[in-house]
This record gives structure tokens, C-alpha cells and sequence, in this order.
């Protein structure tokens, strides 16, 4: 192992012995069903951390005390380790690279959408985005780059299992998958113990995991739209755009102020939290994350709001801008980690369920 794996073995093995935060969370009573911490257990442990800091705040050992027992930062650390291992950054020119790769790429996305827009003009009612542009080329852009970030994920998905679990015959269990779908639909480990995150600050506080369920079921809603657009689209034969009471438009309106009020509303809590038990990188990584979706859930709503009107068309292109910059480099940013936290997620329900069950989990620890 690594300083890294090194250091946070260190750190978990002083927890281990204490286990003053067993009940906190699902850590810590994965930590105890382990003797010797490998690089996979490490991993597992930290995509299992929801980073509720309930364990750094009641810690009797954690800075300054010489223990240095930190949790949460050196969890995180390891997080941003496993993008770097199951999902290396593409070979790219110096110039692509950092803040201006993105905003470069977010400009590329702009020209090339506004280019199609203009070139692939279609037909349809007025709001209509088959009026601003075809449907081929729409489908074409909507569905290349979410194919393309699916496969990646999925690849680094297998990756992550083989090197955290070993046996693939785990993700065929029921039982783990519905208790895992139970805890992450409940977000169960937002709760720091119960009482809520100590986030951000030292007193618990249930608005990060509410915050955080208005982006995920937000996101989920806007989902629900698409799919609920393309029903009525390809098997009603009604085509766009849809009333205000319609499913694809009531779907889209919540989910889209959902996650823009819950992108600014941790936004707004990460710039309150103690910088003390965090990782800078791994902040910087949700800052990013958070402003994408939330550029994704604004111009959205701006395309339902302002259908109709001359500002649709420009509003459609940089809102089809967002979708393929955020869907192509979906898996090199933190979305990635919905993948590694619900396969923790699975992993602890299956390990629970074959100790309940008189055995013992199957581990590989590289």
C-alpha cells in the first residue's frame, strides 16, 4: 500500500480499537468485521463514508491530539484515489486539462450544439424543440454522450467490485440489493447517528441530507420526464410540446427546481462547513458537480418557461450544451461516485446478510 492506504490504516485501526462511533454509520461496523486492513477494504470503507463527520466531531483523538485521527479527510482522500484508479483522466493536451479544459470544452459543446441548431432545423408547434431542431440530430445529441459516459462507468463499476468484493455473484442477490435500494432511496447515513449531519458545523443538522435528497430525487424527476416525454412521443404518437399539467412538464418543473434548489443550498452550506475535517481536493470536486447540475436544472427550466417565445431557440442550444458537456465527462467528475457508493452500499448489505446468514463475507483486498 501506498502513504495514502498506509496513513488511513493507521487511522482506522485507532478507530477499530475504540469503536466509540460504531453506531454512527455503516464504517464502523464494516470496520469491525475486518483484522487486516487491505487497499480493496480501505476503498470499500471509504465510499461507504457519507462524509457526516458525526465520527470526527465526538472523536477524543482527532487534531490536535497527537492520534491525529481525521476520518473524514483521509475517507475522502482515498475517494478521490479511486476515480484516479478506476477512472484515469483521458489523454489530453496540457491545454484541456484543469478549470480551462472545462470551460473549453463547455465552449466546444456550445459551438458545435448552436452549429447543428442552425444547420439541422426542423419543423413542428410553436415551443416545439423539433421547431429549433430535428429530432435525428436532437436524439444524436441528447443520446451519444450518455451512451458513452454509461459504458465508462459501467467498465470502472466492475473494475471497483472486482478489486473491493472479488465475487460478481454478490450483485445477484436480492436481499443485498433491496437493502442497499432501501438505505440509499432513505439516504439512512446522511443522519450522522440520527440527529443529522455535523454539518456545517458542529451541531447536527438534518439540511445536508435534505438538501442533498432534492438533487438526487430532483435528478431522478427530471428523468422520470424524459422517459415520461418519450412514452407519450414514440407510444401515444402526441407529440411535443406538452401542457403544463402533462407528465413530461410537471415532472420536469419539480425536478428542475428541486435540484437547483438543492445545488445552492449546499453550495451555500459548503462555504459555511469547517474546512478542518475536509479534503480541498474532494471540495473542489463537489463545487464542480454542484454547479453543473445546477447549470443543467436553470436552463432547463428556462426552456419550459420561455417555450414559445423568440428566446427558446438560443436557450434550447446552450441548455443542449450543458446535457453533452455534463454527460461526457459525467465519469471523470465526482458523479462517479454514485456508481462506487451504491456498490459499497451492496457490498455492506451482502456482507450483513452472509454473517446473519453463519458465514463470512468474501473480501479481496489487492
Amino acid at each position: 500500500m501506498d502513504d495514502l492506504f498506509t496513513e488511513a490504516s493507521r487511522q482506522l485501526t485507532i478507530c477499530n480499537s475504540c469503536r466509540y462511533c460504531e453506531g454512527y454509520c455503516a464504517v464502523f461496523p464494516a470496520l469491525e468485521r475486518r483484522i487486516d486492513l487491505g487497499a480493496g477494504d480501505i476503498t470499500h470503507l471509504a465510499d461507504l463514508c457519507h462524509d457526516c463527520r458525526a465520527c470526527y466531531t465526538a472523536c477524543m483523538y482527532a487534531p490536535p491530539h497527537e492520534f491525529a485521527v481525521n476520518p473524514p479527510a483521509v475517507l475522502s482522500q482515498v475517494r478521490r484515489r479511486t476515480y484516479a484508479r478506476y477512472l484515469p483522466d483521458p489523454p489530453l493536451p496540457r491545454w484541456l486539462r484543469g478549470r480551462g479544459g472545462t470551460a473549453a470544452a463547455a465552449a466546444a459543446a456550445v459551438v458545435l450544439v448552436v452549429a447543428l441548431v442552425v444547420a439541422g432545423h426542423g419543423h413542428g408547434a410553436p415551443g416545439s424543440p423539433y421547431r429549433v431542431i430535428a429530432y435525428p440530430l436532437l436524439l444524436l445529441i441528447a443520446g451519444v454522450p450518455c451512451l458513452w459516459g454509461a459504458v465508462v462507468l459501467a467498465v470502472a463499476a466492475a473494475r471497483y467490485w472486482r478489486d473491493t468484493y472479488g465475487s460478481f455473484r454478490g450483485l445477484l442477490s436480492v436481499r443485498a440489493l433491496a437493502s442497499a435500494a432501501r438505505h440509499a432511496a432513505t439516504l439512512r447515513y446522511l443522519r450522522g447517528g440520527g440527529a443529522g449531519c455535523s454539518y456545517p458545523a458542529d451541531a447536527p443538522s438534518a439540511a445536508r441530507r435534505r438538501l442533498h435528497a432534492c438533487v438526487a430525487y430532483g435528478f431522478l424527476a427530471c428523468v422520470a420526464s424524459t422517459v415520461a416525454a418519450a412514452i407519450e412521443q414514440d407510444l401515444a404518437g402526441v407529440p411535443p410540446p406538452y401542457a403544463v399539467l402533462s407528465a413530461p412538464v410537471l415532472f420536469g418543473l419539480a425536478g428542475g427546481i428541486a435540484m437547483l434548489a438543492g445545488c445552492c443550498g449546499l453550495i451555500l452550506l459548503k462555504r459555511r462547513t469547517d474546512p478542518v475535517p475536509s479534503d480541498p481536493g474532494m471540495t473542489a470536486r463537489d463545487y464542480s458537480l454542484l454547479a453543473a447540475l445546477a447549470v443543467l436544472a436553470g436552463t432547463g427550466l428556462l426552456t419550459l418557461l420561455l417555450r414559445g417565445t423568440p428566446a427558446y431557440a438560443p436557450v434550447l442550444a446552450v441548455h443542449l450544451a450543458a446535457v453533452v458537456t455534463s454527460f461526457a465527462i459525467a465519469p471523470y467528475t465526482k458523479f462517479a461516485h454514485f456508481v462506487y457508493r451504491t456498490l459499497a452500499l451492496i457490498q455492506d448489505s451482502a456482507e450483513l446478510i452472509t454473517a446473519g446468514d453463519g458465514g463470512k463475507a468474501t473480501r479481496r483486498s489487492p
